[in-house]
């Protein structure tokens, strides 16, 4: 009896013991608290994004040497601008070459306003987008082409910090993307509360959206850092305008020269009407009273005379 008592106590030991085993396991092996992990990836991204949204002096701190080395060693982004005006023999020529050229160079022309000037010439105002390293070349080809440079200026607009800066808040924002599809589709194989599959969507909506973002403006520093904008406006040579005679029009001068004189004839009847009807009648109210002062004052002097 002794025997089976202790075997029954021990059996009830070892199940105990076996099922403090697999609760220990459980606990280890349990995943945490699917919001807990959400909260945890936003302040990483947050973290992330905002190390690189400071200076590149205060990023130092907080960035690792291997990134800072590749940007440090990174080619630099610069935009180039350049405005020129140019004085040429033939417009319409000029502006068809300068087309030629840029479609040459691997370019385009964005922008090309033409408009008639004095003797019949056309004035142009071209707008070239050229390859980089064409830029010089560009140049130096478009004072090939005038009689005289007028003018020639070159701004340039160095983006390096700019395009590194959003080069590396993308890197950040597509690991925490990746992270968060992985929470998402863990939760969803371990039958996660609707709430916790919302609440993970709204994180990668609004991380998708950044990257969205951030991709737009590195699309845009890409396309004018490749490609340099030039301005060309042609103005014609004087020796090139050709003397004409169409600006003389006698008949123009003798309609003019009559309505002239009608306007001077309408001018003095209004000012003869304007004496007459108004300037007269004035004058002569304050005559009657001075014509009477005067009489008194003669028939005062005859009898002071006569006494």
């Amino acid at each position: 009896m002794k025997r089976y008592i202790v075997a029954v106590v021990l059996v009830v030991l070892l199940i105990s013991a076996l099922t403090a085993c697999a609760a220990a396991t459980r606990q280890e092996e349990a995943p945490a608290p699917v919001m807990e992990r959400l909260a945890v990836a936003t302040v990483v991204v947050e973290r992330d994004v905002a190390a690189w949204s400071v200076q590149p002096e205060t990023a130092a701190a907080v960035s690792s040497d291997e990134v800072l080395q590749e940007i440090a060693q990174a080619e630099r982004k610069v935009i180039y601008n350049a405005n020129m005006t140019l004085t040429v023999t033939d417009t319409d020529a000029t502006a068809r070459k300068i087309e030629e050229m840029a479609t040459n160079m691997g370019g385009y022309v964005a922008n090309m306003n033409a408009w008639r000037g004095q003797g019949d010439i056309m004035y142009y105002t071209i707008t070239l987008r050229i390859p980089a390293d064409q830029f010089d070349a560009a140049r130096e080809a478009l004072r090939q082409m005038a009689v005289r440079v007028d003018s020639d200026n070159i701004s340039t607009d160095d983006v390096t910090d700019q395009y590194y800066d959003i080069e590396a808040r993308l890197k950040a924002l597509r690991a925490t993307e990746t992270e968060l599809l992985e929470l998402l589709a863990e939760t969803r194989e371990r039958g996660g509360s609707v709430e916790d599959i919302m609440s993970i969507h709204r994180e990668l909506s609004r991380v998708q959206g950044e990257i969205e973002s951030l991709q737009g403006q590195l699309n845009r520093l890409d396309k004018l850092v490749a490609f340099s904008t030039i301005s060309v406006d042609l103005r014609p040579h004087e020796l090139a305008q050709p003397i004409t005679t169409d600006e003389w029009q006698p008949l123009e001068t003798l309609r003019n020269s009559i309505r002239t004189l009608v306007r001077a004839l309408q001018g003095l009847l209004d000012l003869t009407i304007y004496l007459v009807v108004v300037v007269l009648p004035i004058l002569l109210i304050l005559a009657i009273p001075l014509a009477l002062f005067v009489l008194l004052i003669r028939r005062l002097a005859r009898r002071t005379k006569k006494e």
